[in-house]
């Protein structure tokens, strides 16, 4: 009995022994290969982008090669740090082994500017406030908006809270049927789009968004276009009445 007692203390110590050598084995295997140049971040591939470019999304992320990938680049880090821009939907950080950081994006898409004062507000689709700026931008630009309430990230508050909606949602379908106005002039529950500075669209949002999903004011427009006319206004006073008019209200 002694004997087999000896014998299994023997075997458990031999086991221990095995186990704690297989596993100062793999810790080793882990550090090498941690510290190997197989696994220093070599590229930062950059997808999704619209508004900056891909320099500028490296940039924004203080993404710098040469750390290894797995202790030596934070992944957290640079997703924190590019969701602190407004322009910023989702930003997804992921390692592709052996040597790559995959930053993916989905950017606001800015579709307006509402005059403020002296300065634009550059809004998306949703009202969210992208950038405030003092030069126009190359987009549709909203007059007789009165902003209550203003936030860079934030969604736009405004007096005509049901006329902004409206209006933000003109520029959604406006976006989608290959249509573009230069200015929309707000008041009083009826809009002003203008095509061309002389040439504009009249009537409440909600017709015009119906008239422009089945196409009529771009068939009108193209027609107006054909015949070299650039002056006028376009009524639209119900889901399928447009008219042409040469005056100007």
């Amino acid at each position: 009995m002694k004997e087999e007692r000896a014998i299994k203390r023997k075997r458990r110590k031999i086991k221990f022994w095995a186990k704690f050598m297989i596993f100062l084995i793999f810790c080793g295997a882990v550090a090498f290969l941690l510290k190997a140049p197989l696994f220093e971040v070599k590229e930062f591939v950059v997808e999704g982008n619209h508004y900056y470019t891909a320099d500028e999304i490296r940039v924004m992320g203080n993404c710098t090669a040469g750390g290894n990938i797995f202790i030596g680049t934070d992944c957290k880090d640079i997703k924190q740090r590019l969701e602190k821009d407004s322009y910023m939907q989702e930003v997804n950080v992921k390692r592709v082994l052996p040597a790559t950081i995959r930053i993916e994006l989905k950017e606001r898409r800015q579709t307006g500017a509402i005059v403020y004062g002296e300065k634009y507000v550059v809004v998306d689709g949703e009202g969210i406030v992208l950038r405030k700026t003092s030069v126009e931008p190359q987009l549709t630009v909203l007059k007789g908006i009165t902003i209550s309430k203003l936030s860079v990230g934030e969604p736009v508050e405004a007096e005509e809270k049901v006329l902004l909606r409206q209006t933000l949602q003109l520029l959604n379908v406006m976006d989608k049927h290959n249509m573009y106005f230069k200015t929309i002039e707000v008041s009083e529950g009826e809009i002003k789009a203008y095509v061309l500075d002389s040439l504009f669209v009249r009537g409440t949002p909600e017709h015009i968004m119906k008239a422009m999903e089945k196409d009529y004011i771009q068939l009108v427009v193209q027609e107006l276009f054909d015949r070299e006319i650039e002056r006028g206004t376009i009524v639209v006073s119900g889901d399928t009445k447009v008219s042409f008019n040469p005056k100007i209200d």
